[in-house]
């Protein structure tokens, strides 16, 4: 069994930085959504798995936070949260 195990975080922040801004007409940044289905389908029509697993980080405070107290989303990004929670 090919089993293909992703870090969604990982390719949703990909997604937003390598795709232009894109946003509904109520304001809801799309790019990250949009990208990261498009690297999804690409992975999965490339690898042809028989299934698919992508792990999302916990809310809640990681390492990084726990390593770096500036560990903050670059200023003028929107919360990553509400596109996590799309792309599951």
């Amino acid at each position: 069994m090919k089993l293909m195990i992703l870090d969604g975080n990982s390719v949703i922040n990909r997604a937003y930085f390598g795709v232009r801004p894109l946003t509904t007409r109520d304001g809801l940044y799309t790019n990250a959504i949009y990208g990261f289905l498009n690297i999804l389908e690409k992975m999965e029509r490339e690898e042809q798995p028989e299934a698919i697993c992508v792990a999302f980080d916990v809310h809640a405070p990681t390492f990084r936070h726990l390593q770096y107290d500036g560990w903050l989303r670059p200023p003028g990004t929107p919360c990553r949260r509400s596109w996590s929670c799309r792309c599951r």
